[in-house]
This record gives structure tokens, sequence and C-alpha cells, in this order.
């Protein structure tokens, strides 16, 4: 068995027990500014990085090159993506000073995703990313997925960093560019995805907005 295998999530879970693991604004800072990383490490740490703030499948990110990056007339760049899963093209723009230095100045090496699945927990654990948190954790023996409370660096993985996305930038960001960026197609499954659910006064307040000037 491969080194790094039983650091990947292996099955899908009910519904009713996933336990979503999102790098808060604050978890951010911490990985941007953590210290004593490996070169392997740096490497995974401007990889998560460029997915937290694009968010793409690990597929997606793991496959860019500089050829997917341009500049644009704001100071930020263009990030071009053919989603690998859905075949659709999407352009994400990026703002952020150290993603743009690490795109344009410093672009990461190529990892596996396997191997970047493993290396993230051990940025994290070196940030101190170790807030206890519920969800599952995969067992050495028997190999098995044990739901438990854990330190959130150990049940981290690429995945993470697409829901991280979503999630930070909801309810800042209009959800049909978040989608559009994502490459979900419909509200219910995003929603679903991040967590949350449609506030049904959102639909109220919109209708009375558009009501009181029609009748």
């Amino acid at each position: 068995m491969h080194y790094y295998a039983e650091h990947i999530s292996c099955f899908n879970q009910q519904e009713k027990d996933r336990y979503l693991q999102i790098l808060t604004p604050e978890d951010i800072y911490k990985i941007k500014n953590v210290k004593g990383l490996t070169p392997k490490e740096r490497t995974a740490r401007a990889w998560m990085l460029i997915g937290l703030y694009i968010g793409q499948r690990v597929s997606d990110l793991l496959s860019l090159d500089l050829k997917n990056i341009r500049e644009s007339k704001n100071g930020g760049l263009y990030v071009d993506i053919i989603q690998q899963k859905t075949t659709r093209f999407v352009t994400v723009g990026v703002v952020d000073p150290d993603v743009i230095f690490l795109l344009k100045e410093n672009f990461p090496k190529p990892l596996y995703a396997q191997q970047f699945n493993y290396l993230i927990k051990q940025v994290a654990e070196k940030a101190g990313i170790d807030d206890i948190v519920k969800g599952y954790k995969l067992s050495k023996a028997p190999k098995r997925k044990v739901l438990g409370m854990y330190h959130k660096w150990e049940l981290l993985t690429a995945h993470d960093l697409r829901r991280s996305f979503a999630t930070n930038y909801f309810g800042k960001i209009e959800t049909p560019i978040l989608m559009h960026i994502t490459g979900h197609t419909k509200e219910s499954t995003f929603l679903k995805y991040i967590g949350k659910t449609q506030s049904r006064d959102a639909y109220a307040d919109a209708f009375m907005e558009k009501a009181r000037f029609i009748l």
C-alpha cells in the first residue's frame, strides 16, 4: 500500500453523518504565518493558499501552471481553468496579495494529490490549527473511518480547501458567482455542500421588494 494511502478519504458518508471541516479566516492567517516548515511543507502551504482563494477541486488545483495565469487591469490576477469533472471553463479572480505573489513570483512545484493530502495535515498542525472538532478519522487497525473528537488538523484534506472557499465567501459574494467558480449548477446542491439552508425569509423579502412596485 502506498505510504500516503491511509490519509485519503475512501468512502462517501451518509448526508446526516457529514461533518464539514472549514478553515476559517483565522486559520488561514495562521497558515500564512506558520514557521519551521520543511521545503515540501512550504510547497504544500503554497498550494493550500492558492486552493483557499480559487475554490477548485484538487485535480484542477494541482494541474495549474503559469499558462493558466493572466494579469488583470485592476492589479489582480485571472486564473483560467477547464474543470476536469464538468468540462466547464471558468476564470477566477485573485486579489489576495500573498496568493498573487505565489502565482506570479514563486509558483509552487508540482505535488501528487495523495502527497498533498498528507502534507496538508503537517502544515496545519505546525500552524496550530488544533481546535477539537467532530469528524471521521481513518484508523490503522482495522482500516476504517471512526467518528470521534479530534484536532482539526488531523481531519483536513485537500477537498476542504474548496469547501472553505465557498463557506468563507458565502453571504459576502453573490451565490451565483460562487457557484460559477465552484462548478455547482443548483443552488440547493451548493448550499448542501457548505452545510447551509436557504432562508425562507430571503425569498419573501425578495418578493416584497419587487411586488411593492407592481400593484
